[in-house]
């Protein structure tokens, strides 16, 4: 007699999976793959993915890689500086500021 082997799904990608699904029928269609759920966690797994999402498109548009490479602010400031002016130049001037900013600061 063979062994069944049972298949273990992330019930995260589940629910995602069947975004056009209300969460009583995701429930009823968990159920019948063998994952227990209840609606209130269809819901929460939903909005955290819905906030994820925004927090990535936000990321996007303000210029801010997902996963490191962050240039935004002052690096983007630098960066389009030194774009314009060279490299060496906007070394020298950031190296000025600073001078600048060090010599006002109480020892």
């Amino acid at each position: 007699m063979a062994k069944q082997k049972k298949t273990t799904q992330n019930k995260s990608d589940f629910i995602l999976e069947h975004p056009d699904l209300m969460a009583k029928e995701i429930v009823a269609k968990g159920k019948a793959v063998g994952l227990a759920l209840t609606e209130k966690y269809v819901y929460t797994i939903r909005s955290v993915a819905r906030a994820r999402k925004q927090r990535d498109a936000d990321r996007a548009r303000s210029g801010v890689a997902a996963k490191g490479g962050a240039t935004s602010g002052a690096g983007a400031l630098l960066l389009a500086v030194a774009g314009e002016i060279g490299l060496g130049r906007a070394i020298e001037i950031l190296e000025g500021e600073r001078r600048r900013v060090m010599a006002m600061l109480p020892r």
